[in-house]
């Protein structure tokens, strides 16, 4: 029998999608409520785990899903799917790779609720940045109590999206940024992010959410 859940064929496009990059595994709600589940479609966050050959994914599942009829104002996602990868992630969120998850958390959040305006951001910049609370995260990270993350920079042999009925899903990487990279992105705007960007590809890094991560130039 086939589901009537319009939102099936998303699942199972993005369930296609992380197969593509390794061993898809459990989903789970937020650590807490900093992703703003409310401004969610369907009023509901998620989460889902990926392991990769060398590292875990976190990644958002279903901010890109339509806006829900039984949730009044529920406008939709932002056509877009969030994730962090790292070798300090792990299956339960609880090790040193916390900090990680709550910056992604937090973007999501950040993300959703900019929903309207985020898709004509990304078609004009295609490098997006921001900046959290940083809970958690090493001293070294974070300035005057804020962690800069970037949104969008390609990793090796990482789409960046699929198709789902002829609309363009976007899978952007969360990046934490040192202060010294947050600085360039503030100071030049987009062509700060495009010089951090360029960086972190010619670093050699594999990941770049790595915490003994050397700033780029």
């Amino acid at each position: 029998m086939t589901s009537s859940d319009p939102n099936d064929r998303r699942r199972a496009l993005r369930e296609e999608f992380w197969r593509g990059v390794g061993v898809p595994g459990h989903t789970r709600g937020p650590l807490d409520d900093a992703d703003e589940p409310s401004l969610w479609p369907g009023g509901v966050s998620s989460y889902r785990h990926v392991a990769s050959a060398h590292a875990t994914i976190v990644a958002t599942d279903g901010l890109s899903d339509p806006g829900s009829r039984d949730v009044p104002g529920d406008g939709g996602g932002p056509g877009l799917e969030l994730y962090i990868e790292s070798i300090e992630l792990t299956g339960d969120d609880t090790g040193a790779g916390r900090w990680l998850v709550a910056a992604l958390e937090e973007t999501a959040g950040a993300v959703a609720g900019a929903a309207p305006t985020v898709a004509d951001a990304l078609a004009e910049h295609e490098l997006l940045s921001l900046e959290v609370t940083g809970e958690g995260a090493p001293s070294e990270w974070v300035s005057d109590g804020r962690l800069g993350v970037l949104l969008g920079v390609r990793l090796p042999g990482r789409g960046t999206g699929y198709e789902v009925d002829g609309e363009r899903i976007h899978v952007l990487s969360v990046t934490p940024l040192r202060p010294e990279e947050l600085d360039v992105i503030t100071n030049e705007g987009p062509t700060g992010r495009r010089r951090i960007a360029e960086a972190l590809a010619a670093s050699g890094w594999y990941s770049y959410a790595d915490t003994e991560r050397p700033t780029v130039p």
